[in-house]
């Protein structure tokens, strides 16, 4: 599996392929910050992070997630490749190889946006000092989140757990995307379910006043106010299960992988 593996990251960095990438890791977090570094009352360079990374990403996150790599995978199906790979090596090898380069590559996007973010707005934004930060009093107001405690330990191992975090689950919206493919075949609504699914329990997060367990507070905690760290967890290892059971109950049961046109 690992020669397919290869052969798979070799088709992922195409010239469009890393615009995209860039548009993410870059165009994204810059586009929001050039909406909020001014107007806005910033005290300290991470409030200005955690601002960055809210808007747009979070509403679109899993969009994102979807389109990173899974559109390669799509044009390999609607092209019937699946059915030149059968004649040539294990299909099963091949769309397991698939998952691992979707998760993977999609996990390091999010993890690069996210880390190179911190890296601008903390190290590079401060010598070129487009934002006025407001001086900090005993009166001052912070605003804190579920992973806080980790930028009072060192503010860059807080990036880098944040940004692990982030990939994680923007590796678990994509594959939730890719097993859904495999187990319908329904390209469409596979790769709109987990949009779907993410703003239906954001919504009814909300309805039942429980905005500590919706999945864009878990995954961007910096609309509500510092929860207990475990319940970021929630919606995640709510992901993973299904994620889990997509595979034991409707993959991996198939005696033969079968796509049709």
């Amino acid at each position: 599996m690992s020669q397919q593996i290869k052969l798979i990251w070799s088709q992922v960095f195409t010239v469009k392929r890393c615009v995209l990438y860039l548009l993410i890791i870059l165009g994204l977090p810059v586009l929001q910050f050039s909406f909020i570094y001014e107007g806005y009352q910033f005290f300290l360079p991470i409030e200005v992070f955690e601002e960055t990374l809210s808007g747009t990403i979070p509403m679109l996150f899993p969009v994102l997630a979807v389109l990173i790599f899974l559109p390669i995978f799509i044009a390999e199906y609607k092209d019937n490749y699946l059915t030149y790979v059968r004649t040539r090596a294990s299909l099963k090898d091949y769309l397991l190889a698939v998952g691992f380069v979707n998760a993977m590559l999609t996990g390091l996007v999010f993890f690069l946006m996210t880390i190179v973010t911190f890296v601008l707005i903390h190290y590079v934004e401060p010598i070129i000092g487009l934002v006025d930060y407001w001086s900090l009093s005993e009166k001052t107001y912070e605003t804190s989140n579920a992973f806080s405690f980790l930028a009072d330990i060192h503010p860059l191992l807080y990036a880098v757990l944040y940004a692990a975090w982030i990939g994680l689950n923007g590796a678990a919206y994509a594959t939730l995307a890719y097993l859904l493919i495999l187990a319908h075949e329904q390209v469409y609504l596979a790769i709109s379910l987990p949009f779907v699914a993410y703003h239906i329990f954001n919504f009814v997060a909300g309805i039942m006043q429980a905005p500590q367990f919706s999945p864009i507070s878990t995954v961007f905690p910096f609309n509500i106010t510092e929860q207990p760290l475990w319940t970021v967890f929630v919606p995640f290892a709510i992901l993973v299960v299904v994620n889990i059971t997509l595979y034991l109950t409707m993959i991996r049961p198939k005696p033969e992988w079968i796509f049709q046109s």
